[in-house]
């Protein structure tokens, strides 16, 4: 079996949500379970967990604790998803992946055991069991998990006593599984919450703020806020929310009881080494119009980040975008400036939602552009059609982004 065969076959054999959407989500932790129990428990090996959930942000966060630790010394494990180019980002190990060898016999030796065991698991929770073995295997001296969906059923959520508990803001996303408002997906995302664990709280609105703090004080859990942020408007718009939080969390890490080594860098000496497709700039040569990517896919990211381009100088936007076929789009369209430039497009994947029917949608909410087969067509178009002075934006999903990314030789 080659790597390329291995990781085919998690992705076309097992159920995977970012590919698939709802087919392949599940309602209990009963199947991690399963599979942290064939794969003999390698989470009891793993004593030290820093636990983040979050609507946006929890990956930038995560990031930041595992460089400012590892910096440091430590050996820090990092589970975070999805990936952008290669499965084996979703696991590091002070920002190293596993070989390719190591992934191949793994796959291969429990395909073989669940096999054996009749267990069918999802894509999230085989890569999460995955991760854990490698984690165990590795000897680490802390892990840093960022939630896949939600929290309280999230894949993540088995340890019942993580250092630190975090949950970076609460937004509309996911409201077919998490809730339809504000409160029913803090609700779920509060579900990480530990008893007598300390949980650290981002920047977010009130009501969602409420629903978090009232878990806390019911499990006895110590509550922090995130500092003040330091802001940088060459950083964008969510990098410096997010790494207030990271600043506490690591604060609140240095003040527990084994942990005071710990050294707390200053928030604007943190960094998100290794997290691309955030307000991420591609080289352009000189006379070109500047290209931006960025992940941004749902209300909340939409609209910080669209007010950030706004404040960019330039002539006209452009905007290529694509979608997956079950983001509800009516409130992202309205985070979308009219009288831009729209080149649509879809990812290379079965969860992308087609052209025409992204074309449909922005019609009804009066934005309109050209459609275009492939991403890379999309970007392509738009680079013929902008001026030195415009400005590009690549924006809408995680997908489209990896694929300017893949093809950008950064």
């Amino acid at each position: 079996m080659t790597f390329q065969e291995a990781t085919a076959w998690l992705f076309e054999q097992l159920p995977m949500y970012q590919r698939q959407g709802a087919a392949a989500y599940k309602t209990d932790l009963d199947g991690t379970w399963s599979v942290l129990e064939a794969m003999s428990r390698p989470d009891l090996k793993l004593p030290n967990v820093i636990h983040v959930a979050g609507t946006n942000g929890k990956g930038s966060v995560c990031h930041a604790v595992h460089n400012a630790l590892s910096d440091q010394g430590m050996k820090v494990g990092l589970f975070t998803s999805p990936h952008l180019f290669d499965f084996r980002e979703r696991m590091r190990v002070n920002g190293e992946v596993p070989s390719e060898r190591w992934v191949i016999d793994f796959v291969a030796s429990q395909r073989l055991n669940f096999d054996q065991l009749d267990l069918s698991p999802s894509f999230f929770e085989w890569t999460f069991g995955m991760a854990m073995c490698w984690f165990a295997e590795s000897q680490v001296d802390l892990v840093v998990l960022e939630t896949g969906m939600g929290g309280r059923l999230d894949s993540t959520n088995v340890f019942s006593n993580p250092l630190v508990t975090a949950i970076t803001n609460i937004g509309l996303d996911h409201t077919q599984f998490l809730g339809d408002d504000i409160r029913a997906i803090a609700k779920e995302k509060a579900g990480i919450i530990k008893d007598g664990c300390p949980v650290v709280v981002g920047r977010m609105r009130p009501e969602a703020q409420s629903v978090i703090l009232g878990q806390a004080l019911k499990q006895g859990a110590e509550f922090h806020y995130a500092p003040e942020k330091i802001s940088d408007s060459t950083l964008g718009p969510n990098w410096p929310d997010n790494r207030a939080t990271a600043h506490k969390i690591l604060e609140v890490l240095s003040s527990l009881p084994g942990w005071r080594h710990v050294e707390v860098p200053a928030q604007t000496n943190l960094t998100k080494r290794g997290h691309l497709g955030r307000w991420h700039w591609l080289k352009r040569e000189e006379g070109s119009a500047p290209i931006l990517v960025d992940c941004a896919h749902n209300e909340d990211g939409l609209r910080r980040t669209v007010a950030a381009i706004q404040e960019l100088e330039h002539a006209t936007l452009h905007v290529v975008f694509g979608a997956v076929r079950d983001k509800e789009l009516n409130s992202a369209w309205k985070q979308m400036p009219i009288g831009s430039q729209f080149h649509f497009c879809a990812a290379d994947i079965p969860r992308a939602m087609p052209v025409d029917a992204l074309v449909d949608e922005a019609k009804k909410a009066e934005r309109e552009g050209k459609a275009y087969h492939s991403v890379s067509s999309a970007l392509a178009g738009a680079e013929s059609d902008a001026a030195s002075d415009d400005l590009i934006v690549v924006l809408g999903s995680i997908f489209v982004a990896a694929e300017v990314l893949a093809g950008a030789d950064q």
